[in-house]
């Protein structure tokens, strides 16, 4: 006979907020015993399997704080954390990104989970496999951190420093992400590696160039997910793109460099997986070669 078995969360205190201060007021009384509730799409499953065995919910998702987009003082578009992937997707908030973040968007999960999940709650959870970690710190983009203390910006380059570990304290919500925006005539590549449509990347790549007229590389972003625990930046390959037109790195050299910076350190993923990301390096590369034809 099967058995089974029954899927449900511990038992929990749920608070709805009615603002951010609110929020951060109940994440500085109860700290690391409070989690956040924003889509729901990761901590969810965490919940019912008791992997995460909150105390008290803090539940964020109709702060109307959080949610659309907006420029802000330094010309950056802050996007709230509560906005999901599907209005990243679907335009309806801005993207001075040249199309990366909606291509972004739209190769995550399926259409029910881009309906709730939220680009601040990704963050948070910090899965090395993710989207917007790894985007958004190609892109140069800071997350807002608020607690009681006040708010402080954190460099997406950094903020993620681990598996499922990032920079926030116990008291802080992410309130916002600000990206800025790409330089003019800018070029951009995506490639995700996955099993099948809607399955976390086996490896993730991403570039932001900046072009010349003449078309030589002036300096360029090239970063790695999937590949450590934390979104991966490739120097190797940066330095050999600038100065160079992008069709002047062959495939091979591309691969090469890749699955050598991949190797290095005792936590090395093996042949087949480093050969597996400087593919997918190589063919994000390849679409900056498409956008310049086009």
């Amino acid at each position: 006979m099967a058995g089974w078995c029954l899927v449900k969360p511990a038992p929990f205190q749920y608070v709805r907020p009615s603002t951010v201060d609110e929020a951060v007021g109940v994440l500085g009384e109860h700290g690391d015993d409070a989690k956040i509730l924003a889509g729901g799409q990761s901590l969810l499953p965490l919940l019912n399997l008791r992997l995460a065995v909150p105390s008290v919910l803090v539940d964020i998702s109709r702060l109307r704080q959080l949610r659309g987009a907006s420029l802000s003082g330094a010309g950056a578009t802050r996007y709230g954390a509560c906005v999901v992937h599907s209005e990243i997707e679907d335009g309806v908030v801005p993207d001075r990104s040249a199309g990366l973040i909606r291509a972004a968007a739209a190769g995550i999960g399926y259409r029910a989970i881009r309906n709730r999940g939220t680009l601040g709650g990704s963050l948070a959870h910090s899965d090395g496999s993710a989207e917007w970690p790894v985007i958004m710190a190609a892109l140069g983009a800071e997350v807002l951190a608020r607690s009681a203390r006040g708010e402080r910006a954190v460099s997406c380059r950094e903020f993620v420093q681990g598996f499922f570990t990032n920079a926030l304290h116990e008291d802080e919500l992410i309130v916002g992400v600000d990206v800025p925006p790409v330089k003019p005539g800018a070029r951009w590549g995506l490639h995700k590696a996955a099993r099948k449509p809607g399955e976390f990347a086996d490896s993730l790549a991403v570039a932001v160039v900046d072009v010349a007229p003449d078309g030589v590389v002036r300096s360029a972003d090239v970063w790695l997910g999937a590949a450590r625990d934390v979104p991966l930046r490739l120097p190797g390959v940066e330095n050999a793109m600038t100065g160079r037109r992008p069709t002047d790195l062959s495939r091979s050299e591309v691969v090469e460099l890749v699955a050598e910076q991949c190797r290095s350190g005792i936590d090395g993923p093996s042949r087949y997986a480093a050969h597996l990301h400087g593919v997918t390096v190589a063919r994000a590369l390849a679409q900056l070669t498409a956008q310049g034809e086009g």
